[in-house]
């Protein structure tokens, strides 16, 4: 299920690429205005970082690989991997529907002052981030404890694959940074709706504190 949505996704983010390049080709407008570049190129950022390149290898190649690798029948929380992906489509969808309430022109990073300042449906993407997030932090738990709970006997943490290594490691920081940006999106999107004062330097905010947090 995972490989049929990354690629559904990564075609999507394929075609804004397209369109961005076509874009380019001379100068001056060629296909739309700058407002609606400035919106392709965002919608192919957000596409291919959030729903491509972080959930490509860990979820597809991961929960594929992985078992057989350490010697299990599965991963150790089947109906958690299940619902993880189930979360990571909500989050997808959701940033998807921005496209119905006038696109987002940040950039797929939603640096501040520019997040905060635009008009579009920047907070529906943004949840969709952080939704995004809460799978990836499921997906993670669930590698951490098959590779500790479920390894066949007699293999140890010294013997397991490289590939089983690199899916450890980046199950570790996937549960530690992930929260980190997720209380950063959280911020952004209190920011927006409720204009409290943490990055707007209007409000006595800081935007260098957005920074951080990504």
């Amino acid at each position: 299920m995972y490989f049929i949505a990354i690629a559904l996704f990564f075609l999507v983010g394929g075609i804004f690429a397209l369109l961005v390049r076509f874009e380019l080709i001379a100068p001056g407008k060629t296909l739309v205005d700058a407002g609606t570049y400035n919106k392709f190129m965002t919608l192919h950022g957000a596409i291919m970082v959030f729903m491509v390149i972080i959930p490509g290898i860990p979820a597809f190649l991961g929960n594929f690989f992985l078992p057989i690798m350490v010697g299990a029948k599965d991963v150790a929380f089947p109906r958690l991997n299940l619902t993880s992906w189930y979360v990571f489509m909500l989050g997808a969808i959701l940033a998807v529907l921005s496209l119905t309430m006038g696109g987002v022109d940040t950039g797929w990073t939603f640096y501040t002052p520019y997040s905060i300042r635009t008009s579009g449906g920047v907070v529906i993407m943004v949840v969709g981030a952080f939704v995004m997030g809460m799978s990836s932090i499921l997906t993670g738990l669930n590698f951490i404890v098959t590779v500790h709970k479920l390894r066949a006997p007699g293999m140890t943490m010294m013997r397991i694959p490289l590939f089983v290594w690199a899916l450890y490691s980046t199950a570790i920081i996937q549960m530690l940074a992930t929260p980190v940006l997720g209380i950063t999106l959280l911020l952004l999107i209190a920011e927006r709706v409720l204009g409290v004062g943490i990055f707007d330097p209007k409000l006595g905010g800081d935007p260098v504190l957005f920074q951080i947090g990504r």
